[in-house]
């Protein structure tokens, strides 16, 4: 597959930093992929940086016109509570420029109506439960016209267990507030008012622990102006770089017990066809990207068109079962394809 070639303008105004899919691109690719080369690395050789450099230099990256493109899932998989079947909560695409050392994020909403390879319609969001991993992926490709190189699906289990493996967290919170609506995982069909529990904040730095770090980055109801989607990104920022700091500083790189754990968690709990070696790879790719810079678009039906606004809901739902859809304004892709074409293509 190619890349179809577009005419680039200069506008960013589209751009929209810290989508939900950052926390699960940065455990699964980052943090996680940095502790598969931690360790098969430093650990077993003395950290010495030109044995870490040869243990991955037979490793290839796939790549097509110098980008990587790695779809992320982040599953609503639960142990508990009266919603037993998977779908996927995040549908994340991570483009990463070789040349460039860009990251570019693309959000699929779950509610887009689509077609899979089988030829059945649902929601992109239930592809996964149907299909699997490769039948997501083939989808996306359609949405996005470009490839799917490698898949990772992770569950926000694995988000609260790795935070806690590192022992925390330090998160500077700028303002207090209290979301009272925050779905309980699990109960989205229970009665009202056990669908949702209280959280709350107090600013200032603090520690926070697996279950308290996704609260906070996950919020969408807070008072205090931290109600919006602005907020929300800016919190999951704060996260990802606590998680960054964490995970690579010196006193968890020199912990194998932490590695071990952290590796555990990370082959239990993920379901991807990127290999060891390719992700240590990764990991060193991954060190030359800024993470303060990330360029994240959003594809939904509110915004203006040149701001991601590309999709609407239809008020006649009789031919989707009834049920809330997303489908492109165009009635097909192509509005899609150039709009992600600018922005992974485009001048940052």
């Amino acid at each position: 597959m190619k890349y179809t070639d577009v005419k680039v303008t200069n506008d960013r105004k589209g751009k929209k930093k810290g989508a939900t899919g950052l926390v699960v691109f940065f455990i699964g690719v980052v943090v996680l992929g940095g502790m598969f080369l931690l360790l098969r690395g430093p650990l077993s050789k003395g950290l010495d940086p030109i044995s870490i450099v040869a243990s991955v230099s037979a490793a290839d990256i796939k790549e097509t016109d110098g980008r990587t493109n790695v779809l992320l899932l982040g599953s609503d998989k639960r142990k508990a509570g009266v919603v037993t079947s998977e779908l996927t909560d995040t549908i994340l695409v991570a483009s990463i420029g070789h040349v460039d050392r860009d990251l570019v994020l693309i959000s699929i909403p779950r509610d887009l109506w689509v077609q899979s390879p089988a030829g059945y319609h649902s929601k992109v969001n239930e592809i996964y439960t149907y299909g699997g991993a490769q039948e997501i992926s083939k989808v996306v490709e359609q949405v996005l016209d470009i490839p799917i190189h490698y898949h990772a699906v992770v569950t926000f289990e694995l988000f609260r267990e790795a935070v806690d493996v590192l022992g925390g967290i330090e998160v500077t919170v700028e303002r207090a507030f209290t979301d009272r609506f925050y779905p309980v995982e699990g109960m989205e069909n229970a009665p009202e008012n056990e669908r949702y529990e209280v959280v709350s904040f107090q600013a200032g730095k603090q520690t926070m622990d697996g279950d308290t770090a996704l609260k906070y980055a996950r919020s969408r109801k807070g008072d205090n102006d931290e109600g919006t989607d602005f907020a929300r990104s800016r919190r999951q920022q704060k996260v990802i770089m606590a998680i960054k700091d964490k995970a690579l500083s010196l006193k968890t790189l020199i912990n194998p017990m932490k590695i071990k754990e952290l590796y555990d968690i990370y082959s239990n709990s993920i379901d991807t066809n990127i290999d060891i070696n390719t992700v240590q790879s990764f990991y060193l790719l991954s060190q030359k990207i800024n993470f303060e810079k990330v360029n994240a678009i959003v594809l939904d039906d509110r915004s203006e068109a040149n701001d991601g606004g590309l999709l609407y809901a239809p008020e006649d739902t009789s031919l989707y079962g009834g049920r809330y859809v997303l489908i492109p304004r165009t009635g097909d892709y192509s509005q899609i394809h150039a709009y992600v074409q600018k922005y992974v293509f485009g001048d940052k």
